[in-house]
């Protein structure tokens, strides 16, 4: 039996690795122009995401130092010999009043809460600003200010420094009412990072305030419980025994002054 030889061009034929080989180059001819828009897409791509990050990066350092500056207004030192100019006397501000001094620091946060008001330094500055609008008896701006950075969700704990704010604030303007709210709710929190001693000593002086004298006592005897080695202890333990000997009237509902700070 003869046996039959193919030639060259019959056995590439056959080939299918061959075959898909000229597919695939028919194609990259047919199809040339549309693959090299493609590439180009891709290459402008690249590029574009290089330059948007670059950009971002720049913003971001940007935002951070209008908040350095920021901070540094609002720590100020009050000086009655301080020039027009609060950097007239060198590279850390000065300021005659107090007033001035939350005036110029409550401007330069607006500003950044303003630029920024997506971002995590947005998001600080409002916090200080309604800080800043609560000293100055701005008390509806600075309850907005804080409610905005209570509800956001990229910085949680600075949420709930600025709940406990509010709760202050709620207590000083006699809701009480609100103010159980808020220190309840961030009690029973698991992720609330705040010292829940702190938080019991706050809740226990609203509860002082409306004649709730042994809710008052339960809670500062579990805040001094808890407190071990803390700051806190001879506070709670000071108020404790003024509730115990029957001084309740004599507890303040909050602290003198606003220095919730993160």
């Amino acid at each position: 039996m003869g046996t039959t030889k193919l030639t060259r061009k019959e056995i590439l034929a056959e080939d299918p690795v061959h075959e898909a080989i000229i597919q695939i180059i028919e194609f990259f001819r047919e199809q040339g122009k549309l693959i090299a828009v493609v590439a180009a897409a891709v290459v402008l791509l690249g590029v574009g995401i290089y330059f948007g990050l670059e950009y971002l990066d720049s913003r971001e350092t940007a935002s951070q130092h209008q908040l350095a500056k920021a901070l540094g207004l609002y720590h100020a030192r009050i000086d009655a010999t301080a020039p027009d100019d609060p950097y007239g006397k060198g590279p850390e501000p000065l300021f005659r009043t107090d007033d001035a001094r939350l005036q110029a620091a409550s401007k330069a946060f607006a500003d950044i809460a303003s630029k920024y008001s997506s971002s995590k330094t947005g998001i600080v500055a409002r916090y200080y600003l309604g800080l800043c609008q609560l000293h100055l008896g701005q008390k509806k701006e600075a309850v907005q200010a804080l409610e905005a950075v209570r509800n956001n969700s990229k910085d949680r704990t600075l949420g709930y420094f600025a709940k406990k704010v509010l709760a202050r604030h709620y207590a000083d303007e006699r809701n009480f009412k609100a103010a159980q709210e808020i220190l309840d709710g961030m009690i029973n929190d698991p992720q609330c990072s705040l010292p829940k001693e702190d938080l019991k000593l706050d809740l226990a002086r609203i509860y002082s305030a409306q004649g709730k004298r042994d809710e008052a006592i339960k809670l500062l005897r579990q805040a001094r419980d808890e407190a071990g080695k803390s700051s806190l202890l001879s506070i709670l333990t000071q108020e404790l025994s003024r509730l115990e000997e029957g001084g309740g009237s004599k507890v303040p509902v909050v602290p003198s002054s606003l220095t919730v700070r993160p």
